[in-house]
């Protein structure tokens, strides 16, 4: 029994998913502009995966030895199952950080089909090949699968959902049932829980109380499916919503993280002498409890009665609770356990810990059907260092040949669904850019890669494209409005000027600047943009016409209202050049300031 584990590479977790670009959330005025939160890293988490990986070798090996019912430590190996908890502890908390920091920090989280993409890549393609490879070469009586169907299901992680047996194919992919359950449960929770604006301290209040709601849902859940005797291995006893109780506590961990992250400090205990070794004090503590006074039987497959079972979930999840901790808290170079889990031999494990989890079983069977020993009569140090050893060689061959290629194109083709999913979005926002009637409140506004503030808009004049709705159409994503047209017959958007001016934005004339950065305002008013050098000028006139250094005008025109002109940087050999006056003609530059007050005849935009 185990329970999937995940590449290195996860314990970067980004606060602000990559490819998360779409429409932002709008700003809430009492709270500061949203800024992208830093990646963090946790180094620690390598070393937990080859912890919960070795554990569910241990459990796995030392039942066919008959170490587990015949030697003092039996019960000790026998709670190996533990490391289940762990995995499903680090899937809560690492899958759903990126969401809930996002959230705290006022930008968008990740889009699903990105975030599923690779999901997919990093379980399926190295399953499929394991579960190929062992039901061509272990016996027909130890896989169990039967028929088309049998293989239908287990390959695309069904055979839980049957009130039979449901261990096929590989031993523990049953676990994988869960995780791939867990996996879509993911966006649809998070989702819910961010559909509305809050202050940072209330969502995470929101957060930790909805989580609480989840796991006493799910131990009554646990406490219905079984009300009395009945197989462990069989119909709602190995679905998600029996298990969700682990990962609510991986989850919580997470919303706490993100919270101390944002603040930019750690909790007090975290920086005390000792911390991490006190926390794994805890855990053995709960292990201990478990092995010896929870009443549970030495063997890892049984038919529990609703107390075994409900205990057996608690103290496995308080076990992996606090050996996550110092992993989440603390600076990870100092004392002892941190270093620990990031040294080189647990990080090397922890890379390949999810061939570990996939192999072990299939080289389990293999050994017991061609080295000669005698099943519940084997030497246990000699086979646990044999599976081990050879499941640790599969492991790392697959890791290279299989997961890493896998994983590298999991994030060109995510790239590419996020960038579709955000073109989607600007899409949207653009075709919906309309002006507002005479009278009408101003449309609220999306924070973007530069924070800004719009109070208002200018009559006649459609905002749309709003900055960081697309990183892949960089300028005038949008309509423009007509100088004296009515308010409700813009342009549509990416038709006309405005398509134009973005063919020519992306030919590499845009000011230098602003080169490169995600999404512009369009039409004929362009949202406040940062102006370090303080380089915009505004002149009288409505018209302008492009300087020696200025900006080249936008073909979107503007019905009232001045023109600002980019200044020339100085120059320390020679004077500063200005801009020409502009001819009066009807048409006006693009590009505003940042920064400054754009007072029209009936609207205010400032910063």
């Amino acid at each position: 029994m185990t329970g999937p584990v995940h590449s290195r590479s996860a314990a970067a977790v980004p606060d602000a998913p990559a490819g998360s670009a779409g429409t932002a959330p709008i700003p809430d005025p009492r709270r500061p502009p949203a800024t992208r939160p830093p990646k963090v890293v946790f180094p620690g988490f390598d070393g937990l995966r080859a912890i919960a990986a070795l554990l569910v070798v241990v459990v796995h090996t030392s039942f066919p030895a008959g170490f587990t019912t015949s030697s003092g430590l039996g019960p000790y190996t026998a709670r190996g199952e533990a490391g289940v908890a762990v995995f499903f502890l680090i899937s809560g908390f690492l899958l759903y950080r990126p969401f809930v920091a996002a959230r705290l920090a006022g930008v968008a989280a990740a889009a699903a089909p990105g975030y599923l993409v690779r999901r997919f890549m990093r379980i399926v393609p190295l399953y499929w090949v394991a579960l190929a490879v062992t039901l061509n070469v272990v016996s027909d009586e130890r896989v169990g699968v039967h028929g088309l169907a049998g293989v239908f299901q287990t390959a695309f992680f069904l055979q839980g959902y049957q009130d039979l047996w449901a261990i096929q194919g590989l031993t523990q992919a049953w676990t994988l049932d869960i995780e791939v359950a867990f996996y879509l449960a993911v966006p649809v929770y998070a989702w819910l829980l961010g559909r509305r604006r809050r202050s940072p301290e209330a969502q995470v209040r929101v957060e930790l109380a909805a989580l609480a709601v989840t796991f006493l849902a799910a131990k009554l859940v646990h406490f219905l499916v079984i009300p009395s005797k009945q197989s462990w291995m069989s119909g709602w006893n190995v679905w998600l919503p029996v298990w969700w109780d682990l990962f609510a506590m991986g989850m919580a961990l997470a919303v706490i993280s993100a919270r101390y992250a944002q603040l930019g400090r750690q909790p007090r205990w975290a920086g005390l002498r000792g911390s991490g070794t006190a926390c794994w004090a805890v855990a053995a503590l709960f292990y201990w409890v478990a092995s010896r006074h929870a009443g549970l039987p030495l063997v890892p497959i049984f038919d529990p009665d609703r107390a075994q079972d409900m205990n057996r979930h608690l103290l496995y999840g308080l076990f992996g609770f606090f050996l996550l901790l110092p992993a989440v808290f603390g600076r990870q170079d100092r004392g002892a356990v941190r270093p620990l889990l990031a040294s080189r031999p647990l990080a090397f494990l922890g890379a390949i810990s999810y061939g570990i989890y996939l192999w072990h079983s299939t080289v389990i069977d293999l050994v017991l059907e061609h080295s000669g020993w005698r099943l519940w009569k084997i030497p246990y140090p000699p086979f646990l260092l044999v599976v081990l050893g050879l499941t640790v060689a599969v492991a790392t061959a697959t890791h290279h040949l299989i997961e890493r290629p896998c994983i590298r194109l999991a994030h060109g083709w995510a790239r590419r669904a996020d960038a579709w999913v955000a073109r989607r979005r600007g899409r949207a926002v653009a075709g919906a850019g309309t002006a507002p009637a005479d009278g009408a409140p101003s449309p609220p506004t999306p924070t973007g890669a530069f924070p800004a503030a719009v109070t208002g808009v200018m009559p006649g004049v459609a905002i749309a494209g709003m900055p960081g709705d697309s990183p892949t159409v960089p300028l005038l994503t949008g309509s423009a409005a007509r100088p004296g047209g009515p308010v409700g017959r813009q342009r549509p958007a990416g038709t006309g000027a405005a398509e134009a001016g973005a063919r020519e934005a992306a030919d590499g004339w845009v000011p230098r600047a602003w080169r490169g950065q995600p999404g512009m305002a369009s039409g004929a008013e362009r949202l406040p943009w940062p102006d370090p050098g303080g380089g915009l000028e505004r002149t009288g006139r409505a018209g302008g016409r492009r300087g020696r250094r200025g900006a080249r005008p936008s073909r979107a025109t503007l019905t009232s209202g001045p023109t600002w002109h980019r200044r020339p940087t100085p120059r320390p050999s020679r004077p500063p050049r200005l801009p020409p006056a502009p001819p009066p003609s009807g048409r006006a530059s693009a590009f505003f300031p940042p920064s400054r007050d754009l007072t029209g005849a009936s609207s205010h935009v400032s910063v």
